[in-house]
């Protein structure tokens, strides 16, 4: 099966999937559903948090539609550049994507397997924040950054997002790994057992809240979340558009009662230019106008809020009909 064939099989499935959601929701498709024009949104795994994400989106889409309007479905996938790389070829309608992926792509980067700039690539509105975790045991005496510095630090396997960000956090500190103890790169679970059993201080993870992870290491063993801030910070932030504030939410891990301010990547709901203003609006005025009851849909959309939606980490220009609808929500 070659590639385009098997993403329209997959988006079959997906049509099959969201179908049943909308149906449990108590809305059912007519008989000729299936056979409308389609909305495909490409996402990640459908073990992940994208996946769903997007699947609220297209819920509240199919909620809405008229007669005559497209079906929303999502198209599960390996991560945000196959799903960058589907839009780009024009197999799906929108994505959802990392906002770094989404920098790069729109700027061009030469990692990536078409190098040029996706100049078309427009964004349409931020949703949940996937920040940078650091952890500590609270008997390490770690109360602030500066105090990881001659630590046991789990900086995470290479190539995730949680090693990304702590390399960048590391990089505009001046810090360099020769300045902890040690710096093991053992992936989330072994991070987790190494400090839950004291074979390392401090652990670092990319993960949105409400986490499987983090209630599991929380609920295990004595830990603390760090605050990320600071000029250092800001600059970083400053620097890397794709970066964003964001914050652990109080009350959801043991021991974590006030908020942990932080910054990350944001998952971002992405589109091409070319997609006409119609279908743009359409989606974007059946997340914003059934708000409270999208926000419902997942629990990491729980604590989204319009306006960080619209202006959030967005590292791509804003799609032409996305930009007119926020523009004339401010002013009503």
């Amino acid at each position: 099966m070659n590639s385009q064939s098997s993403l329209r099989f997959r988006a079959a499935c997906g049509m099959i999937a969201i179908l049943l959601v909308v149906s449990v929701g108590g809305r059912t498709g007519d008989a000729n559903a299936a056979e409308r024009e389609t909305v495909i949104i490409g996402t990640g795994s459908v073990a992940g948090v994208y996946y769903p994400a997007a699947g609220a989106i297209c819920q509240a889409v199919n909620g809405a539609r008229g007669g005559d309007d497209p079906t929303c479905v999502v198209v599960p996938g390996e991560g945000s550049e196959q799903s960058l790389e589907a839009l780009r070829a024009e197999l799906t309608d929108f994505a959802v994507v990392q906002s770094d992926w989404l920098f790069w792509a729109h700027n061009g980067a030469e990692f990536l397997a078409d190098p040029t700039p996706f100049s078309s690539l427009n964004a349409v509105f931020a949703l949940h924040a996937e920040p940078l975790v650091i952890a500590v045991r609270r008997d390490s005496g770690i109360e602030t950054l500066a105090d990881l510095k001659g630590k046991r630090v789990g900086v995470g396997a290479p190539a995730t997002a949680a090693r990304g960000m702590m390399e960048a956090l590391m990089g505009a500190l001046g810090w360099l790994m020769s300045d902890f103890t040690d710096a093991p790169e053992l992936t989330t679970q072994q991070q987790t057992a190494a400090l839950c059993e004291d074979r390392i201080d401090s652990a670092v993870y990319a993960v949105g809240s409400p986490s499987a992870t983090l209630i599991a290491l929380t609920a295990r063993c004595d830990v603390s979340l760090l605050p990320l801030t600071g000029p250092e910070v800001d600059r970083l932030l400053k620097d890397n558009t794709f970066y964003r504030k964001a914050a652990v939410p109080a009350g959801i891990y043991a021991g974590v009662d006030t908020a942990v301010p932080t910054f990350g990547v944001g998952a971002t709901l992405v589109t091409r230019a070319n997609v006409p203003n119609t279908v743009v609006k359409a989606v974007v005025a059946a997340v914003f106008e059934n708000f409270e009851a999208f926000r419902s849909l997942h629990p990491a959309l729980t604590w989204l809020e319009p306006e960080q939606m619209a202006r959030g980490g967005l590292s791509a220009p804003l799609h032409p009909a996305a930009a007119r609808y926020f523009a004339d929500r401010e002013g009503s």
